[in-house]
């Protein structure tokens, strides 16, 4: 079962233990790192994982657009 998630779908995959791989709803790029969690942990550790994933690749992307920003600005950022 897919859950969405700031503009991503995490898709879940149970075999032996919980894997999650995070996609992105608007281009269906998949982010290229994926998160576990081993069976006895569960998926509630799985989701937040994943979304805390989400979360790091969201500010990555945030941070590099500011920085491109600044690239050309006259003043430092």
């Amino acid at each position: 079962m897919d859950i969405t998630y700031r503009g991503h779908a995490i898709r879940v995959i149970r075999a032996g233990g919980w894997q999650a791989v995070a996609v992105e709803l608007d281009s269906g790029a998949t982010l290229p790192t994926k998160v576990s969690a081993l069976a006895n942990e569960g998926r509630p550790v799985l989701l937040r994982r994943a979304c805390e994933l989400i979360d790091v690749y969201i500010a990555a992307q945030a941070a590099r657009g500011a920085g491109a920003a600044c690239a050309g600005a006259a003043t430092r950022c």
